[in-house]
Protein backbone atom coordinates (compact mmCIF):
# COMPACT_ATOMS: atom_id res chain seq x y z
CA UNK A 1 0.00 0.00 0.00
CA UNK A 2 2.84 2.30 0.97
CA UNK A 3 4.82 1.89 -2.23
CA UNK A 4 1.87 2.24 -4.37
CA UNK A 5 0.62 5.64 -2.68
CA UNK A 6 4.73 6.58 -3.32
CA UNK A 7 4.15 5.41 -6.76
CA UNK A 8 1.07 7.69 -6.98
CA UNK A 9 2.69 10.47 -5.81
CA UNK A 10 5.96 10.29 -7.90
CA UNK A 11 3.51 9.97 -10.85
CA UNK A 12 1.83 13.33 -9.90
CA UNK A 13 5.11 14.99 -9.21
CA UNK A 14 6.27 14.23 -12.54
CA UNK A 15 3.45 15.39 -13.94
CA UNK A 16 3.58 18.65 -12.60
CA UNK A 17 7.20 19.15 -13.67
CA UNK A 18 6.30 17.99 -17.18
CA UNK A 19 3.80 21.02 -16.99
CA UNK A 20 5.45 23.40 -15.71
CA UNK A 21 8.37 22.37 -18.19
CA UNK A 22 5.82 23.07 -20.99
CA UNK A 23 4.61 25.92 -19.47
CA UNK A 24 8.05 27.85 -19.81
CA UNK A 25 8.56 26.20 -23.49
CA UNK A 26 5.28 28.56 -24.45
CA UNK A 27 6.22 31.43 -26.49
CA UNK A 28 5.89 34.73 -25.05
CA UNK A 29 3.21 35.79 -27.04
CA UNK A 30 0.98 32.90 -26.00
CA UNK A 31 1.10 34.08 -22.23
CA UNK A 32 0.61 37.56 -22.99
CA UNK A 33 4.54 38.59 -23.04
CA UNK A 34 5.35 41.54 -24.96
CA UNK A 35 7.58 40.48 -28.14
CA UNK A 36 10.78 42.57 -27.24
CA UNK A 37 14.13 41.86 -27.83
CA UNK A 38 16.91 43.49 -25.68
CA UNK A 39 21.06 43.81 -26.82
CA UNK A 40 24.09 45.60 -25.95
CA UNK A 41 25.55 46.50 -29.28
CA UNK A 42 28.83 49.20 -29.58
CA UNK A 43 28.24 50.67 -26.34
CA UNK A 44 24.58 50.73 -27.11
CA UNK A 45 21.59 49.31 -25.41
CA UNK A 46 18.84 48.76 -28.05
CA UNK A 47 15.41 47.33 -26.65
CA UNK A 48 13.28 46.71 -30.15
CA UNK A 49 9.69 45.60 -30.55
CA UNK A 50 7.42 45.31 -33.32
CA UNK A 51 6.63 48.66 -33.76
CA UNK A 52 9.38 51.27 -31.52
CA UNK A 53 12.75 50.78 -30.96
CA UNK A 54 14.45 52.59 -27.88
CA UNK A 55 18.75 52.94 -28.18
CA UNK A 56 20.24 54.04 -24.94
CA UNK A 57 23.96 55.64 -24.95
CA UNK A 58 25.65 53.64 -22.64
CA UNK A 59 28.60 56.81 -22.13
CA UNK A 60 26.07 59.55 -22.18
CA UNK A 61 22.37 58.04 -20.57
CA UNK A 62 21.06 59.86 -24.07
CA UNK A 63 17.81 58.09 -24.83
CA UNK A 64 16.47 57.79 -29.24
CA UNK A 65 12.74 56.70 -29.53
CA UNK A 66 12.17 55.56 -33.27
CA UNK A 67 8.21 55.20 -33.91
CA UNK A 68 7.04 54.79 -37.01
CA UNK A 69 8.41 57.75 -39.56
CA UNK A 70 9.36 59.81 -36.67
CA UNK A 71 12.71 59.78 -34.74
CA UNK A 72 12.40 61.47 -31.04
CA UNK A 73 15.43 61.93 -28.82
CA UNK A 74 16.05 63.11 -25.56
CA UNK A 75 19.22 65.50 -23.77
CA UNK A 76 22.03 63.27 -22.38
CA UNK A 77 23.17 63.49 -18.90
CA UNK A 78 24.16 66.76 -17.51
CA UNK A 79 25.23 68.75 -14.72
CA UNK A 80 22.23 69.71 -13.13
CA UNK A 81 20.77 66.35 -13.40
CA UNK A 82 20.25 65.45 -9.84
CA UNK A 83 19.96 67.66 -6.69
CA UNK A 84 20.89 65.77 -3.91
CA UNK A 85 21.57 66.87 -0.13
CA UNK A 86 23.89 65.02 2.26
CA UNK A 87 25.51 66.51 5.64
CA UNK A 88 23.56 69.51 5.61
CA UNK A 89 24.37 70.97 2.16
CA UNK A 90 22.69 70.52 -1.11
CA UNK A 91 24.85 70.09 -4.63
CA UNK A 92 23.97 68.72 -8.34
CA UNK A 93 25.38 65.47 -9.71
CA UNK A 94 24.94 64.43 -13.47
CA UNK A 95 23.67 60.96 -13.12
CA UNK A 96 26.82 59.62 -15.48
CA UNK A 97 29.09 60.58 -12.78
CA UNK A 98 28.17 57.12 -10.73
CA UNK A 99 31.00 55.56 -10.24
CA UNK A 100 29.05 52.22 -10.07
CA UNK A 101 26.86 51.70 -12.97
CA UNK A 102 25.00 48.66 -14.42
CA UNK A 103 22.98 48.03 -16.88
CA UNK A 104 20.98 45.07 -17.03
CA UNK A 105 17.44 43.41 -18.89
CA UNK A 106 14.45 44.28 -17.17
CA UNK A 107 11.37 41.93 -17.91
CA UNK A 108 7.96 42.07 -15.66
CA UNK A 109 6.03 39.96 -17.98
CA UNK A 110 3.72 42.62 -19.06
CA UNK A 111 6.68 45.33 -20.25
CA UNK A 112 10.17 44.80 -20.98
CA UNK A 113 13.36 46.88 -21.70
CA UNK A 114 16.26 47.77 -19.54
CA UNK A 115 17.14 48.67 -15.79
CA UNK A 116 19.78 50.95 -14.83
CA UNK A 117 21.24 51.37 -11.72
CA UNK A 118 23.39 54.12 -10.53
CA UNK A 119 25.34 54.18 -7.10
CA UNK A 120 28.20 55.74 -5.36
CA UNK A 121 28.52 59.57 -6.75
CA UNK A 122 31.90 60.99 -4.85
CA UNK A 123 31.10 64.18 -3.45
CA UNK A 124 34.33 65.98 -1.50
CA UNK A 125 36.50 62.49 -1.66
CA UNK A 126 33.68 60.52 -0.03
CA UNK A 127 30.66 58.02 -1.65
CA UNK A 128 27.09 59.30 -1.27
CA UNK A 129 25.17 56.73 0.17
CA UNK A 130 22.71 57.04 -2.61
CA UNK A 131 21.45 54.54 -5.14
CA UNK A 132 19.21 55.20 -8.40
CA UNK A 133 17.32 52.51 -9.90
CA UNK A 134 15.78 53.84 -13.62
CA UNK A 135 14.03 51.56 -16.09
CA UNK A 136 13.31 51.85 -19.70
CA UNK A 137 10.69 49.97 -21.09
CA UNK A 138 8.38 49.30 -24.08
CA UNK A 139 4.85 48.42 -22.95
CA UNK A 140 1.71 47.30 -24.12
CA UNK A 141 0.52 46.38 -28.08
CA UNK A 142 0.89 49.90 -28.79
CA UNK A 143 4.76 49.64 -27.30
CA UNK A 144 4.53 52.84 -25.24
CA UNK A 145 7.59 53.52 -23.13
CA UNK A 146 7.36 53.31 -20.00
CA UNK A 147 9.99 55.20 -17.25
CA UNK A 148 9.78 54.50 -13.59
CA UNK A 149 12.26 55.98 -11.22
CA UNK A 150 12.85 54.60 -7.45
CA UNK A 151 16.40 55.73 -5.22
CA UNK A 152 17.24 53.91 -2.64
CA UNK A 153 18.52 56.82 0.32
CA UNK A 154 20.31 56.52 3.41
CA UNK A 155 21.75 59.77 4.73
CA UNK A 156 21.68 61.30 1.09
CA UNK A 157 18.38 61.90 -0.48
CA UNK A 158 17.42 63.34 -3.66
CA UNK A 159 15.55 66.87 -3.79
CA UNK A 160 14.97 66.89 -7.46
CA UNK A 161 15.93 64.62 -10.26
CA UNK A 162 15.11 65.60 -14.16
CA UNK A 163 14.80 62.15 -15.80
CA UNK A 164 13.97 61.38 -18.67
CA UNK A 165 15.71 64.20 -19.72
CA UNK A 166 14.16 66.71 -21.55
CA UNK A 167 13.92 66.06 -25.11
CA UNK A 168 15.79 67.56 -27.88
CA UNK A 169 13.46 69.93 -29.24
CA UNK A 170 15.78 71.38 -32.07
CA UNK A 171 13.70 69.50 -35.08
CA UNK A 172 10.67 69.81 -33.07
CA UNK A 173 7.81 72.03 -34.85
CA UNK A 174 5.63 72.68 -32.07
CA UNK A 175 5.27 71.90 -28.42
CA UNK A 176 1.75 71.11 -27.01
CA UNK A 177 0.95 72.62 -23.63
CA UNK A 178 -2.41 71.53 -21.57
CA UNK A 179 -2.41 74.61 -19.43
CA UNK A 180 -5.16 76.86 -19.55
CA UNK A 181 -7.61 76.29 -22.96
CA UNK A 182 -4.19 74.43 -23.89
CA UNK A 183 -1.24 76.09 -25.95
CA UNK A 184 0.72 75.32 -29.57
CA UNK A 185 4.03 76.64 -29.11
CA UNK A 186 6.11 77.32 -32.14
CA UNK A 187 8.95 76.22 -31.85
CA UNK A 188 10.27 79.68 -32.76
CA UNK A 189 8.17 81.95 -31.65
CA UNK A 190 10.03 84.75 -31.73
CA UNK A 191 9.32 86.07 -27.50
CA UNK A 192 10.60 84.55 -24.20
CA UNK A 193 7.27 82.14 -22.99
CA UNK A 194 6.52 81.10 -19.71
CA UNK A 195 3.16 78.79 -19.23
CA UNK A 196 2.20 80.12 -16.00
CA UNK A 197 4.67 83.24 -15.10
CA UNK A 198 4.13 87.29 -15.91
CA UNK A 199 4.91 88.38 -19.30
CA UNK A 200 5.87 92.04 -18.97
CA UNK A 201 3.66 94.61 -21.86
CA UNK A 202 7.61 94.29 -23.24
CA UNK A 203 7.27 90.49 -24.06
CA UNK A 204 9.70 89.29 -20.90
CA UNK A 205 9.39 86.93 -18.85
CA UNK A 206 8.99 88.84 -15.26
CA UNK A 207 12.18 88.85 -13.34
CA UNK A 208 10.34 88.41 -9.84
CA UNK A 209 7.87 85.88 -11.16
CA UNK A 210 9.73 82.61 -9.08
CA UNK A 211 6.75 80.15 -10.33
CA UNK A 212 7.06 76.74 -11.17
CA UNK A 213 5.27 74.90 -13.55
CA UNK A 214 3.96 71.80 -11.62
CA UNK A 215 1.16 69.84 -11.64
CA UNK A 216 -2.79 70.30 -10.08
CA UNK A 217 -1.63 73.97 -9.24
CA UNK A 218 -3.81 76.96 -10.00
CA UNK A 219 -3.55 78.27 -13.23
CA UNK A 220 -1.17 75.40 -14.02
CA UNK A 221 -1.10 71.62 -15.51
CA UNK A 222 -4.75 70.00 -14.06
CA UNK A 223 -3.83 67.24 -16.54
CA UNK A 224 -0.47 66.54 -16.02
CA UNK A 225 0.46 66.09 -19.91
CA UNK A 226 2.61 67.90 -22.47
CA UNK A 227 3.28 67.00 -26.24
CA UNK A 228 5.00 67.50 -29.93
CA UNK A 229 4.08 67.92 -32.89
CA UNK A 230 7.26 66.94 -35.74
CA UNK A 231 6.09 66.97 -39.18
CA UNK A 232 3.09 64.69 -39.69
CA UNK A 233 3.58 62.72 -36.12
CA UNK A 234 3.33 63.83 -32.91
CA UNK A 235 4.12 62.11 -29.38
CA UNK A 236 3.05 63.21 -25.82
CA UNK A 237 4.56 62.42 -21.84
CA UNK A 238 2.00 61.73 -19.65
CA UNK A 239 2.89 61.95 -15.87
CA UNK A 240 1.63 59.42 -13.76
CA UNK A 241 2.71 60.06 -10.61
CA UNK A 242 1.83 63.73 -10.71
CA UNK A 243 1.59 64.43 -7.10
CA UNK A 244 5.26 65.97 -6.53
CA UNK A 245 5.89 66.80 -10.39
CA UNK A 246 7.18 69.46 -11.65
CA UNK A 247 8.36 70.06 -14.87
CA UNK A 248 11.80 71.96 -16.12
CA UNK A 249 10.67 74.38 -18.99
CA UNK A 250 12.11 77.19 -20.98
CA UNK A 251 11.25 78.57 -24.17
CA UNK A 252 13.28 81.59 -25.12
CA UNK A 253 13.05 84.08 -27.72
CA UNK A 254 13.47 82.20 -31.19
CA UNK A 255 13.22 79.03 -28.92
CA UNK A 256 13.95 76.30 -28.77
CA UNK A 257 11.00 74.86 -26.28
CA UNK A 258 12.87 72.87 -23.62
CA UNK A 259 10.42 70.70 -21.44
CA UNK A 260 10.64 67.71 -19.26
CA UNK A 261 10.27 65.74 -16.27
CA UNK A 262 11.50 67.10 -12.81
CA UNK A 263 10.50 64.71 -9.70
CA UNK A 264 10.80 66.53 -6.62
CA UNK A 265 11.23 65.29 -2.85
CA UNK A 266 8.00 65.23 -0.35
CA UNK A 267 9.04 65.89 3.10
CA UNK A 268 12.39 65.70 2.47
CA UNK A 269 13.07 62.93 0.42
CA UNK A 270 12.40 61.25 -3.07
CA UNK A 271 10.50 58.42 -1.07
CA UNK A 272 7.99 56.99 -3.59
CA UNK A 273 8.46 55.49 -7.08
CA UNK A 274 7.54 57.89 -10.36
CA UNK A 275 6.74 57.13 -13.62
CA UNK A 276 6.15 58.85 -16.75
CA UNK A 277 4.96 57.31 -20.11
CA UNK A 278 5.56 58.48 -23.89
CA UNK A 279 2.64 57.56 -26.06
CA UNK A 280 2.87 58.28 -29.92
CA UNK A 281 1.20 59.13 -33.50
CA UNK A 282 2.61 58.07 -36.45
CA UNK A 283 0.31 60.41 -37.92
CA UNK A 284 -1.72 63.15 -35.89
CA UNK A 285 -1.39 66.16 -34.14
CA UNK A 286 -2.75 67.64 -31.06
CA UNK A 287 -6.30 66.49 -31.37
CA UNK A 288 -4.98 63.02 -31.41
CA UNK A 289 -3.03 63.07 -28.49
CA UNK A 290 -6.04 64.91 -26.03
CA UNK A 291 -7.71 61.96 -27.24
CA UNK A 292 -4.82 59.66 -26.12
CA UNK A 293 -4.96 61.28 -22.39
CA UNK A 294 -8.58 61.06 -22.31
CA UNK A 295 -8.45 57.64 -22.70
CA UNK A 296 -5.70 57.07 -20.20
CA UNK A 297 -7.86 59.19 -17.86
CA UNK A 298 -10.52 56.12 -18.61
CA UNK A 299 -8.43 54.18 -17.89
CA UNK A 300 -7.27 55.09 -14.80
CA UNK A 301 -10.76 56.04 -13.34
CA UNK A 302 -10.17 59.45 -13.55
CA UNK A 303 -12.65 60.14 -16.50
CA UNK A 304 -16.49 61.45 -15.60
CA UNK A 305 -18.55 61.88 -18.39
CA UNK A 306 -21.03 64.83 -18.82
CA UNK A 307 -23.69 62.66 -18.14
CA UNK A 308 -22.47 61.09 -15.43
CA UNK A 309 -22.27 64.41 -13.59
CA UNK A 310 -25.46 64.53 -14.56
CA UNK A 311 -26.90 61.92 -13.32
CA UNK A 312 -24.76 62.75 -10.31
CA UNK A 313 -25.32 65.91 -9.49
CA UNK A 314 -28.53 67.21 -12.17
CA UNK A 315 -28.35 70.53 -11.50
CA UNK A 316 -24.41 69.94 -14.17
CA UNK A 317 -27.52 70.24 -16.70
CA UNK A 318 -28.64 73.25 -16.38
CA UNK A 319 -24.79 74.54 -16.99
CA UNK A 320 -25.36 73.93 -20.62
CA UNK A 321 -26.35 76.88 -22.72
CA UNK A 322 -26.67 79.36 -19.84
CA UNK A 323 -25.06 82.67 -19.68
CA UNK A 324 -22.85 83.58 -16.82
CA UNK A 325 -22.75 86.78 -14.96
CA UNK A 326 -20.69 88.06 -11.61
CA UNK A 327 -22.82 89.93 -9.04
CA UNK A 328 -20.65 91.86 -6.28
CA UNK A 329 -21.94 92.54 -3.19
CA UNK A 330 -19.09 94.15 -1.55
CA UNK A 331 -15.70 95.48 -2.27
CA UNK A 332 -13.86 96.58 0.42
CA UNK A 333 -9.83 96.41 -0.44
CA UNK A 334 -7.65 96.46 2.86
CA UNK A 335 -4.69 99.35 3.36
CA UNK A 336 -1.98 96.84 3.47
CA UNK A 337 -3.06 95.33 -0.15
CA UNK A 338 -0.58 95.69 -3.29
CA UNK A 339 -4.20 96.49 -5.15
CA UNK A 340 -5.32 99.57 -2.57
CA UNK A 341 -5.56 102.59 -4.26
CA UNK A 342 -4.29 105.31 -2.21
CA UNK A 343 -4.03 107.94 -4.86
CA UNK A 344 -8.02 107.43 -5.16
CA UNK A 345 -8.87 105.86 -2.02
CA UNK A 346 -12.61 105.71 -3.51
CA UNK A 347 -12.39 102.74 -5.67
CA UNK A 348 -11.44 101.02 -2.80
CA UNK A 349 -14.77 100.71 -1.44
CA UNK A 350 -18.34 99.74 -3.05
CA UNK A 351 -21.54 98.56 -2.37
CA UNK A 352 -24.76 97.08 -3.79
CA UNK A 353 -27.50 95.58 -1.41
CA UNK A 354 -28.88 92.42 -2.10
CA UNK A 355 -31.96 94.11 -2.52
CA UNK A 356 -30.96 95.83 -5.48
CA UNK A 357 -29.14 93.19 -6.88
CA UNK A 358 -32.88 91.73 -7.00
CA UNK A 359 -34.29 94.23 -8.63
CA UNK A 360 -31.36 94.38 -11.14
CA UNK A 361 -32.31 90.66 -12.10
CA UNK A 362 -35.98 90.93 -11.99
CA UNK A 363 -35.49 93.43 -14.52
CA UNK A 364 -32.83 91.10 -16.39
CA UNK A 365 -35.99 88.47 -16.08
CA UNK A 366 -38.33 90.68 -17.89
CA UNK A 367 -36.04 91.81 -20.93
CA UNK A 368 -36.37 88.12 -21.87
CA UNK A 369 -33.09 87.15 -20.08
CA UNK A 370 -34.96 83.36 -18.63
CA UNK A 371 -31.84 81.21 -18.06
CA UNK A 372 -28.93 83.15 -15.89
CA UNK A 373 -25.89 81.55 -14.20
CA UNK A 374 -25.25 84.12 -11.35
CA UNK A 375 -22.23 83.96 -9.48
CA UNK A 376 -22.63 86.08 -6.28
CA UNK A 377 -18.81 87.61 -4.90
CA UNK A 378 -18.17 89.80 -2.20
CA UNK A 379 -21.34 88.02 -0.19
CA UNK A 380 -19.01 87.84 3.13
CA UNK A 381 -18.95 89.89 6.44
CA UNK A 382 -16.03 92.56 5.23
CA UNK A 383 -16.71 91.74 1.68
CA UNK A 384 -14.54 90.09 -1.67
CA UNK A 385 -11.43 88.04 -0.86
CA UNK A 386 -11.81 89.00 3.13
CA UNK A 387 -11.04 87.34 6.41
CA UNK A 388 -11.13 83.86 4.40
CA UNK A 389 -11.98 81.20 6.20
CA UNK A 390 -14.54 82.93 8.43
CA UNK A 391 -16.81 84.34 5.75
CA UNK A 392 -20.10 84.84 7.49
CA UNK A 393 -22.40 86.51 8.74
CA UNK A 394 -23.03 88.44 5.41
CA UNK A 395 -21.89 92.20 5.88
CA UNK A 396 -24.88 93.83 7.76
CA UNK A 397 -24.79 97.10 5.78
CA UNK A 398 -25.48 95.02 2.20
CA UNK A 399 -28.79 93.18 4.31
CA UNK A 400 -27.14 90.83 6.31
CA UNK A 401 -28.77 87.46 6.84
CA UNK A 402 -32.41 87.94 5.58
CA UNK A 403 -31.14 90.34 2.81
CA UNK A 404 -29.10 87.68 1.22
CA UNK A 405 -31.91 85.03 2.34
CA UNK A 406 -34.21 87.41 -0.41
CA UNK A 407 -31.36 86.98 -3.30
CA UNK A 408 -31.22 83.16 -3.27
CA UNK A 409 -34.93 83.14 -3.27
CA UNK A 410 -35.54 85.34 -6.05
CA UNK A 411 -32.87 83.80 -7.95
CA UNK A 412 -34.86 80.58 -7.50
CA UNK A 413 -38.03 82.34 -8.49
CA UNK A 414 -36.36 83.36 -11.24
CA UNK A 415 -35.33 80.20 -12.64
CA UNK A 416 -31.81 81.33 -12.30
CA UNK A 417 -28.84 79.03 -10.78
CA UNK A 418 -26.92 80.93 -7.84
CA UNK A 419 -23.23 79.81 -7.40
CA UNK A 420 -21.33 81.87 -4.57
CA UNK A 421 -17.52 82.65 -4.69
CA UNK A 422 -16.30 81.02 -1.78
CA UNK A 423 -12.61 79.49 -1.08
CA UNK A 424 -11.00 77.80 1.44
CA UNK A 425 -7.21 78.40 0.65
CA UNK A 426 -6.31 81.78 1.25
CA UNK A 427 -5.95 82.32 5.15
CA UNK A 428 -6.16 86.13 6.24
CA UNK A 429 -4.17 87.07 9.44
CA UNK A 430 -7.22 89.34 10.74
CA UNK A 431 -9.58 86.24 10.21
CA UNK A 432 -11.56 85.52 13.56
CA UNK A 433 -10.23 82.14 13.60
CA UNK A 434 -6.51 83.37 12.60
CA UNK A 435 -3.99 80.78 14.53
CA UNK A 436 0.01 81.02 13.06
CA UNK A 437 -0.42 77.11 13.39
CA UNK A 438 -2.61 75.99 10.96
CA UNK A 439 -1.04 77.75 8.65
CA UNK A 440 0.95 75.63 5.55
CA UNK A 441 4.84 75.69 7.19
CA UNK A 442 7.52 75.51 4.77
CA UNK A 443 10.37 72.97 5.43
CA UNK A 444 13.05 75.48 6.35
CA UNK A 445 13.19 79.17 7.34
CA UNK A 446 16.36 80.47 5.06
CA UNK A 447 15.41 79.20 1.89
CA UNK A 448 13.04 81.43 -0.81
CA UNK A 449 9.05 80.89 0.00
CA UNK A 450 7.96 78.35 -2.40
CA UNK A 451 3.82 78.47 -1.95
CA UNK A 452 1.67 79.73 -4.96
CA UNK A 453 0.77 82.11 -5.98
CA UNK A 454 2.85 84.21 -4.05
CA UNK A 455 5.96 83.13 -6.06
CA UNK A 456 4.00 85.21 -9.05
CA UNK A 457 2.91 88.09 -6.82
CA UNK A 458 5.20 88.87 -4.26
CA UNK A 459 5.87 87.38 -1.25
CA UNK A 460 7.56 86.92 2.39
CA UNK A 461 8.33 84.42 4.83
CA UNK A 462 8.16 84.65 9.03
CA UNK A 463 9.90 81.65 10.15
CA UNK A 464 8.45 78.92 8.37
CA UNK A 465 5.30 80.50 7.22
CA UNK A 466 4.89 82.03 3.27
CA UNK A 467 2.47 85.32 3.44
CA UNK A 468 1.20 87.29 0.51
CA UNK A 469 -0.95 90.27 -0.05
CA UNK A 470 -1.87 90.55 -3.31
CA UNK A 471 -5.76 90.36 -2.97
CA UNK A 472 -8.00 92.68 -1.45
CA UNK A 473 -7.83 91.26 1.97
CA UNK A 474 -4.14 92.30 2.67
CA UNK A 475 -1.91 90.10 4.38
CA UNK A 476 -1.95 86.33 4.36
CA UNK A 477 -1.11 82.94 4.58
CA UNK A 478 -2.48 79.28 3.32
CA UNK A 479 -4.71 77.15 5.31
CA UNK A 480 -3.26 73.72 6.00
CA UNK A 481 -5.73 71.31 3.95
CA UNK A 482 -6.50 69.48 6.60
CA UNK A 483 -8.49 72.50 8.37
CA UNK A 484 -10.39 73.35 5.06
CA UNK A 485 -13.25 70.42 5.44
CA UNK A 486 -13.95 71.92 8.91
CA UNK A 487 -14.37 75.55 8.00
CA UNK A 488 -16.51 74.70 5.26
CA UNK A 489 -19.00 72.40 7.01
CA UNK A 490 -18.83 75.12 9.47
CA UNK A 491 -19.94 77.97 7.60
CA UNK A 492 -22.96 76.41 5.34
CA UNK A 493 -24.38 74.75 8.43
CA UNK A 494 -24.65 78.59 9.59
CA UNK A 495 -26.08 79.63 5.52
CA UNK A 496 -28.78 76.35 5.83
CA UNK A 497 -29.38 77.61 9.70
CA UNK A 498 -30.53 81.07 8.01
CA UNK A 499 -32.98 79.55 5.09
CA UNK A 500 -29.97 79.60 2.68
CA UNK A 501 -30.40 76.75 0.46
CA UNK A 502 -28.28 76.84 -2.69
CA UNK A 503 -29.83 75.46 -5.26
CA UNK A 504 -27.22 74.92 -7.88
CA UNK A 505 -23.51 75.14 -6.87
CA UNK A 506 -20.63 76.15 -4.92
CA UNK A 507 -17.31 77.27 -6.56
CA UNK A 508 -14.41 77.17 -4.52
CA UNK A 509 -10.50 77.11 -4.60
CA UNK A 510 -9.93 73.46 -2.57
CA UNK A 511 -7.31 70.34 -2.99
CA UNK A 512 -10.26 68.50 -1.57
CA UNK A 513 -13.36 69.20 -3.52
CA UNK A 514 -14.33 65.23 -4.03
CA UNK A 515 -14.99 64.90 -0.04
CA UNK A 516 -16.21 68.65 0.38
CA UNK A 517 -19.25 67.35 -1.93
CA UNK A 518 -19.92 64.88 0.27
CA UNK A 519 -19.74 66.28 3.26
CA UNK A 520 -21.85 69.08 2.00
CA UNK A 521 -24.70 66.62 0.93
CA UNK A 522 -24.59 65.54 4.68
CA UNK A 523 -24.90 68.80 5.91
CA UNK A 524 -28.37 68.86 3.54
CA UNK A 525 -29.19 65.60 4.67
CA UNK A 526 -28.79 66.76 8.47
CA UNK A 527 -30.40 70.17 7.72
CA UNK A 528 -33.64 68.21 6.10
CA UNK A 529 -33.68 70.91 3.11
CA UNK A 530 -34.39 69.82 -0.63
CA UNK A 531 -33.10 71.29 -3.97
CA UNK A 532 -34.68 72.04 -6.20
CA UNK A 533 -32.77 71.01 -9.14
CA UNK A 534 -30.23 68.52 -7.19
CA UNK A 535 -27.29 68.66 -4.93
CA UNK A 536 -24.62 71.28 -5.46
CA UNK A 537 -21.14 70.92 -7.20
CA UNK A 538 -17.76 71.62 -5.93
CA UNK A 539 -15.43 72.95 -8.49
CA UNK A 540 -11.50 72.91 -7.35
CA UNK A 541 -8.83 74.64 -8.62
CA UNK A 542 -5.63 74.81 -6.55
CA UNK A 543 -3.12 72.28 -5.46
CA UNK A 544 -3.45 72.97 -1.45
CA UNK A 545 0.48 72.64 -0.49
CA UNK A 546 1.30 69.61 2.73
CA UNK A 547 -2.01 67.80 0.52
CA UNK A 548 -0.95 64.85 -1.05
CA UNK A 549 -4.27 63.49 -1.87
CA UNK A 550 -4.66 62.25 -5.64
CA UNK A 551 -7.16 65.05 -7.50
CA UNK A 552 -9.65 63.36 -9.77
CA UNK A 553 -10.15 64.88 -12.97
CA UNK A 554 -13.17 66.05 -14.50
CA UNK A 555 -13.05 65.69 -17.96
CA UNK A 556 -16.35 65.86 -19.64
Amino acid sequence: MRARRSASIAAAFSLILSSLMWAQQLPRDQWGAPLVDVSHVDGNWIVAGRKKRVTLNAANLAINVQAGPANWSMLPSSARDMLVRSKGQEFYLRLIDAQKVAITRYDTGFKTGIKISLGQWRQQGSDLDLNLFLTVCLEGRDEEVVFDVAAGEHETAVRQLDWPTALDARAVDYTLLSNGRGNLLPRDWPKEYFPIRTITPEGKIAATDRSVVQSNVIESWSMSWWGFQKGKSAMMIIVETPDDAAYQFSHPAGGPTVIGPRWRATLGRFGYPRTARMSFVDEGNYVDLAKRYRRYAMEQGLFASLKEKIARTPSVKGLIGTPLTRLSILRNVKTDSTRYDSKNPEKNYSLTTFDERVRQLRELKASGIDRLHVCLTGWPYLGYDRQHPDEVPPPPQAGGWEGMKRLVDACRDLGYMLTLHDQYRDYYIDAPSYDPQFAIHEEDTVSPPQAFPGTRFGDSKEGYIPFMRHWDGGTQTFLNSRFMLGHLIKNYELLFEHGINLRASISMYSGTCHRMRISIRNIRRREQTTCATGQPVITGRARIWASSERRRHAIG
